[in-house]
């Protein structure tokens, strides 16, 4: 993390939680790789006394101070402000299952997660119901008769039903009655449309997460092109950066 390792590793209770941690750090002075020796010790005493995980991480989380930045080799936290910061996330995540503390989902990391967030299952789902509305908005809700339905000339004409077959009267559709096809096959564009429409936004949210936009908009040009470039942001569009060099 910001070009220092950190080495953790803990002790653990029979039932899995854990009683002690040791925190063990590369390419730093002395006083301050004793510094965190020693508050590892601290920790884990109060671990062993009682005091619950759950406070350290609410305590220590989200503090600020070098060295701070990008986070190598964890699969689930990916930046940390301060090394206290991260220990504490990694803790979280590990043995209290706070995810919401990850910056990448366990999830995430299955080869089949592009294209299938939340985004794209309300799209379709959409898209489904704007489908069946429309075709309910032409079906018929009532009593379904097994009449023959002759289509001739872009009209449609209901043929008499039989009322020996019913026993009801037969029913006789004038030309005020009849279903023209054009009214019918002007909704059946309406729908490939909106199919259309969703596709490419779904295929506009694939490519954008594979190019890694982070969906913020640039401060210059405007343009939803910014990529995380190190602890900053970079427009691709215009090259312009959050203020990091």
């Amino acid at each position: 993390m910001g070009g220092h390792k950190v080495y953790l590793r803990t002790g653990e209770y029979e039932n899995g939680s854990v009683g002690e941690i040791f925190i063990d750090m590369h390419k730093e002075g002395a006083a301050f790789r004793s510094l965190m020796n020693n508050f590892a010790i601290a920790i884990s005493i109060a671990l062993q006394y009682g005091v619950p995980l759950e406070e350290f991480v609410e305590a220590f989380t989200f503090t600020r101070f070098e060295p701070s930045g990008v986070v190598e080799g964890n699969d689930s936290i990916k930046m940390a402000t301060s090394i206290l910061d991260y220990l504490f996330r990694e803790l979280a995540v590990s043995y209290l299952g706070r995810n919401d503390l990850a910056h990448v989902q366990a999830e995430d990391l299955e080869p089949d997660s592009i294209g299938r967030g939340s985004e794209e299952d309300d799209l379709v789902a959409k898209a489904s119901q704007v489908a069946l509305d429309v075709v309910e908005r032409y079906a018929s809700q009532g009593y379904m008769r097994s009449n023959l339905m002759v289509l001739n000339g872009g009209k449609t004409s209901v043929i008499q039903s039989s009322s020996k077959d019913t026993g009801l009267p037969s029913a006789n559709f004038g030309q005020s009655n009849e279903i023209t096809a054009p009214s019918l096959t002007k909704a059946l564009p309406q729908v490939s449309g909106k199919s259309n429409t969703v596709d490419n936004k779904l295929e506009a949210i694939r490519e954008a997460r594979k190019k890694g936009y982070e969906g913020d908009a640039c401060r210059e040009c405007g343009n939803f092109t910014l990529v995380r470039n190190g602890t900053c942001m970079k427009c691709l569009a215009c090259g312009a950066s959050s203020g990091c060099s």
